[in-house]
């Protein structure tokens, strides 16, 4: 029989039956891992022994949640190995698939049979306790009743009242425990819930898939089997560490993944991607924008439906970086006197391998890389960004007086970054946070990394008049002059940059100019395509003193309000 007919065969007669007897099964370790920004590629790698002729290699347990067409197999052997299509099934169960998740529901039980247990004692002696007192109640009738008849027997009401005494409290103390052992079992049961509630699944059933192959000769075969799963991501994070006294900026970039699936990732190929599969792998086809008259304040027609698009996700702590040390040798080998240790240097971080080639860049994490189920957040170490930077003193008069420091970075390299938060460090010491959005090789951002005392700023109001224009006043006028004053009290030069915003008419009976005379000349005008955003740029020397001027005039018809100042 030909063997692509057995394989075939095979493949058909897959749903019909359970295990059969030339059933090869695979117990496969996870082996690699690649993570994208909301899913992630699972490689198991199984070694299995197969004999000649046509077979199934059955992988068993796999999760429920995995998606059935992204499935792939391949593999390699010191004979010819054929495969035919993997096929999957969805195998219902009643327990729980992820290890630590049955573990710790089974705990939780427990716990709570405890409780209820503890509870139920409490109840009985809280019946113990009403008993005694009504027995104690009955004893003080009696001995007031002996009294009254001249019958007390001391010793025997003595005897009642021990006894009531003991039972008392004992019952009591009981109750004490138990209020106890209930406090400490709600604080346990409160630790477990928790961290069930991180790595919850619910997964019950798992999938099993089978991969039909037919070998010439007996053979040893590694197989690997891909699969995706969802809800799994990984969001870039970034330090930027600023040295005022060098003027230099490090960028460092951390990759945060996040995964729930029910399995730790252990000791894993880590690989994080750019790649975004939920954007779909293509643009929806454009629609006619129909257009008609307002028939009555009714809009008649309308433009086509939008698409959203969703954007990349932000999101965690285990650090991914091998530590170097240098071991010092105690003694020379040659005449075992001691020999001083050398100098010791500082532990340097392995990067990341960045691969930019095709439409995507992949970063590979440096050595096996563990990522648990348990919903936390693993931070993983790239590499530094390669990039040139350039100190600035940012001020904005209008806003304030104060002057802050920003770090004016190009990024250069291959490979893009993608937007996510930056922890700023100045000189060690943390300062803040801000975002960095989505870059590519040569373009610019600013960061800023606060206020800086060493540079003097004060603005003044030189003018702020309002009147009439025109042969026979047939307009209104305002005009307004600022000035800035600067100076650097640094011991050593500064860029200062000086940004202020002119009003823009949007009408056109509203006039707007900037005015020459009473405006320091040297500035860029709708700085970054921003309409009436100037900038200047002022380099100052250690105590020098500068002072950037600024005039505008706006004009507008006489019978009309004005907005926007």
């Amino acid at each position: 029989m030909h063997r692509s007919f057995v394989i075939a065969c095979l493949l058909v007669s897959v749903s019909s039956q359970a295990f059969a007897a030339d059933d090869i099964i695979a117990s496969g370790r996870l082996k690699a891992v690649i993570v994208y920004t909301n899913r992630a590629t699972l490689t198991r790698e199984a070694v299995v022994d197969v004999p000649a002729g046509a077979h199934m290699i059955v992988f068993n347990g796999l999760s429920g949640n995995l998606l059935p067409d992204s499935l792939r197999a391949k593999g390699h052997a010191a004979a010819d190995v054929k495969f035919g299509a993997v096929v999957s099934r969805l195998v219902p169960g009643d327990t729980l698939v992820a290890p630590r998740e049955k573990e710790l529901t089974d705990q939780l039980e427990t716990l709570q049979d405890k409780s209820r247990s503890v509870a139920s004692e409490k109840q009985a002696l809280s019946f113990k306790q009403t008993f005694i007192n009504t027995l104690g109640n009955q004893a003080a009738l009696h001995s007031r009743d002996g009294i009254a008849t001249n019958e007390a027997k001391p010793a025997q009401w003595m005897d009642e009242v021990q006894t009531a005494y003991t039972g008392l409290s004992e019952t009591l103390k009981a109750e004490d425990q138990g209020d106890i052992a209930l406090r400490d079992l709600n604080r346990q049961i409160a630790k477990v819930q928790q961290e069930l509630q991180q790595l919850q699944t619910g997964q019950r059933s798992t999938y099993q898939v089978m991969i039909p192959v037919d070998a010439s000769v007996a053979t040893k075969l590694t197989v690997d089997l891909s699969y995706q799963l969802p809800d799994i991501t990984w969001t870039p994070l970034y330090d930027a560490r600023l040295d005022t006294a060098k003027g230099t900026l490090e960028l460092t970039q951390y990759g945060s993944v996040h995964q729930s699936s029910g399995e730790d990732w252990n000791d894993v190929e880590l690989t994080l991607s750019t790649a975004q599969p939920q954007l779909g792998t293509g643009l929806p086809d454009l629609q006619t924008m129909w257009m008609n008259l307002d028939q009555g304040g009714q809009v008649m027609g309308g433009g086509a439906g939008g698409t959203t698009f969703s954007t990349i996700a932000d999101n965690i702590v285990t650090t991914s970086g091998v530590l170097t040390f240098s071991a010092p040798s105690v003694f020379n080998g040659r005449d075992k006197h001691y020999a001083p240790p050398p100098a010791e240097r500082a532990a340097t971080f392995v990067p990341a391998a960045v691969e930019t080639g095709g439409f995507v860049s992949e970063y590979k994490i440096p050595g096996p890389a563990t990522v648990k189920a348990d919903g936390t957040e693993s931070k993983l170490m790239i590499g530094t960004l390669d990039a040139d930077s350039e100190m600035r003193i940012l001020v904005k008069p209008q806003l304030s007086n104060e002057a802050y420091l920003v770090a004016h970075t190009t990024l250069k390299g291959e490979a893009p970054i993608l937007p996510g938060p930056v922890s700023l460090f100045r000189d060690e010491a943390f300062v803040g946070q801000s975002n960095i959005p989505l870059l590519r090789p040569g373009q610019e951002n600013d960061l800023a990394f606060g206020a800086d005392d060493q540079v003097s700023v004060k603005r003044h109001v030189l003018k702020d008049e309002t009147g009439e224009g025109g042969m026979i006043a047939r307009s209104n006028v305002l005009e307004r002059d600022f000035v800035t004053e600067l100076q650097n009290l640094h011991k050593k030069k500064v860029n200062v940059i000086v940004e202020e915003a002119i009003p823009v008419a949007q009408d056109g009976k509203v006039g707007a100019e900037i005015l020459t005379g009473q405006t320091t000349p040297g500035y860029e005008e709708d700085k970054d395509n921003i309409k009436g955003l100037l900038e200047w740029k002022a380099p100052l020397d250690p105590t020098q003193k500068s002072e950037i001027k600024l005039g505008w005039k706006v004009t507008w018809p006489k019978d009309s309000e004005i907005t926007g100042l």
